[in-house]
């Protein structure tokens, strides 16, 4: 029987999801892979990041999983330019064939508006 991993130094993500069924079954393949996880609603509830703030989940997290379906485009706008403290990644859901809930990851900001890696949108005719 494998030994439970030791989360005393293990990574924080943070998983952000409107629907409590992903931001549950994300969290839980974090923590299989040994991270700890933090969890948060999105947009739908009062969020410091629409307010020009500073989210105090992401002081606590070394990665932040946003759920495409959650996210508004003022709030993604928002996190690329947030993303030089933290990297944050934008996941759609994928349902295995078990009926649980996993993030793909489809981009990724990482160093603010300029390095954000993952869906390029091409203009006509380049």
């Amino acid at each position: 029987m494998p030994k439970p991993t030791d989360t005393r130094d293990a990574r924080t993500a943070l998983v952000v999801s409107a629907d409590p069924a992903v931001r549950a079954d994300w969290a839980r393949s974090f923590e299989a892979i040994g991270m700890k996880t933090l969890r948060c609603v999105g947009p739908q509830v009062l969020c410091v990041l629409l307010d020009g703030g500073r989210c105090p989940l992401h002081e606590e997290a070394d990665l932040a999983v946003y759920d495409r379906e959650t996210v508004t485009p003022e709030l993604t706008l928002r996190l690329i330019r947030a993303s030089h403290a933290l990297p944050i990644a934008f996941a759609r859901d994928r349902v295995t064939e078990n009926g649980r809930h996993e993030p793909v990851i489809t981009s990724v900001a990482s160093e603010g508006a300029g390095s954000c890696i993952g869906s390029v949108v091409r203009k006509r005719g380049s």
